[in-house]
């Protein structure tokens, strides 16, 4: 009882709060990157809190069938998960890499779940590219979470963040070989790939930041849209977050040590902020071809070295 108390404690109500929050400060930061590079403020025109501010007050109109009550469920359940995995990595409730693992991945299929429920044909057709984004991510991460617990032989986030602390971060590690080394870092770029992928800074039909028709949401209005806009703030805090976790991770004991987390995780957003300026135009097929393709690939060889650097 005493965890079930402790789960609900942090990841319902502090858990759920903040990562919204640190989510609009993180896409702050992304649009100034697009913003740095486009040169003009056309970047800051959607960051998120004003639309979900109107959307909680706005009418909520009732869609039929299996939609109204995944509308619902699906957006909660979302920042629900990337509460409990931001619960994980500050150490306040226990988990390993599998289940963080898991837990993205569940939060990432709601808007797929939502597509395929929805009785709107045009959005049922946004249904092929978020299962695209999905695969596009879930494919190299999987390999990219093998490829850590290989290099550390710790499965618990909380065992891997440690064994940075004593070895240094994963990609310049003293223990081990060279070559264990640059399959780190082939995982690394791999995780940004995935990362890309996962946190969809542009996502394909959301008519709510583009005014365009046929979007994903077009059935979804008033409260249950400013959950889903929740969402997607939340997971553009969480997945730099988890990046820092499993490549960047140290000590946080003192004050200034949270800060270098900070700051090791607003880098994580400029290159991400970066890479999606420069595919903004990318389609679904691209993305499923760079992230299970290249960045699989990426992966599965960073895991060959690293297991080859381990066991040499």
């Amino acid at each position: 009882m005493e965890f079930v108390g402790k789960l609900a404690y942090l990841v319902l109500f502090p858990g759920m709060l903040f990562i919204i929050l640190a989510g609009l400060a993180a896409r702050f930061v992304i649009a100034g990157v697009g913003t740095a590079v486009a040169g003009s403020q056309k970047a800051f025109r959607f960051n998120g809190a004003g639309e979900m501010i109107r959307s909680a007050r706005a009418e909520n109109i009732a869609t039929g069938g299996s939609l109204r009550a995944v509308t619902w469920i699906a957006p909660v359940f979302k920042v629900l998960a990337l509460s409990w995995v931001s619960c994980i990595v500050f150490g306040f409730l226990p988990g390993d890499l599998v289940l963080v693992f898991a837990l993205l991945l569940a939060a990432a299929g709601t808007d797929t779940l939502v597509a395929l429920a929805s009785t709107n044909p045009r959005v049922k057709q946004g249904a092929w590219p978020e299962a695209a984004s999905l695969l596009a991510w879930a494919v190299p991460f999987a390999l990219v979470v093998a490829c850590v617990a290989l290099r550390t032989h710790e499965v618990s986030l909380r065992g891997l963040i440690a064994w940075q602390t004593a070895n240094g971060v994963l990609i310049v590690a003293q223990a081990g070989r060279l070559i264990a080394n640059v399959g780190a870092f082939l995982a690394l770029i791999a995780g940004l790939v995935s990362a890309v992928a996962i946190m969809r800074l542009r996502p394909l039909g959301r008519s709510y930041g583009s005014g365009g028709p046929g979007a994903l949401l077009d059935d979804v209005s008033g409260p249950s849209l400013s959950f889903f806009i929740a969402g997607g703030l939340a997971m553009t805090f969480v997945v730099p977050l988890v990046l820092v976790a499993l490549f960047f991770a140290g000590p946080a004991a003192h004050w200034y040590q949270v800060v270098f987390w900070a700051l090791k995780a607003a880098g994580f957003l400029v290159l991400l902020g970066l890479i999606d300026v420069l595919c903004a135009r990318a389609s679904s097929r691209r993305a499923l071809a760079w992230g299970a393709g290249i960045a699989g690939g990426l992966a599965l060889t960073g895991l060959a070295l690293v297991w080859i650097g381990v066991t040499a």
